[in-house]
């Protein structure tokens, strides 16, 4: 008997995987409207490039939090620290732009990152509030990077080099466009 992981991946390949055993959920074991249904639904699992990119985002997510877990830091708080080293001064929503966040969960998380003591506010033109990384942030930047080599590493491992590198060409082509788009 097929596991239900096991379903839903035999439905990225060819199409030809049996896919008919339920085991969870309500109506388990029965059979709705036949072969149609089944054909749209493979579809959908099959080309939905929406589902499979935060499949993704939660296996990498994972397999970097974990890596980092030795610092108490998370993926996308190092990512939020990364772009404040990188760019000094940006303002809250600068960052949601960036990391295309919502600005609420970027409110929070610099929160987080206040009371942490790895990054600070000042004031900048006209009153408006800027972040910078402290020094607890910068060793903390330095202390993650052969946590989070390894978690590249582990990426590559995962899903293979070809992937990981089309995923970050997607992520520079998507970049590219939207810098286009703004200007």
């Amino acid at each position: 008997m097929h596991t239900q992981r096991q379903r839903i991946a035999d439905t990225s390949d060819s199409g030809q995987g049996s896919g008919t055993n339920v085991e969870a959920g309500e109506g388990a074991g029965v059979e709705r409207d036949g072969g149609a249904g089944r054909e749209v639904a493979r579809e959908i699992l099959r080309g939905c490039v929406c589902s499979r990119t935060r499949m993704l985002d939660r296996v990498l997510s994972r397999l970097f939090d974990d890596s980092l877990a030795p610092l108490g830091v998370r993926a996308n708080q190092l990512t939020v620290l990364a772009l404040l080293g990188a760019m000094e001064g940006l303002r809250a929503a600068d960052v949601a732009h960036y990391l295309e966040m919502d600005k609420s969960t970027v409110s929070r998380g610099l929160a987080l990152m206040r009371a942490r003591g790895w990054i600070e506010e000042s004031r900048g033109p006209r009153g408006s509030r800027l972040l910078n990384v402290t020094a607890e942030g910068h060793r903390l930047l330095h202390d993650t990077l052969p946590l989070w080599r390894s978690a590249v590493e582990g990426a590559r491992e995962t899903l293979g080099e070809e992937s990981v590198e089309a995923l970050r060409g997607a992520a520079d082509s998507y970049l590219r466009l939207r810098a286009r788009a703004t200007h």
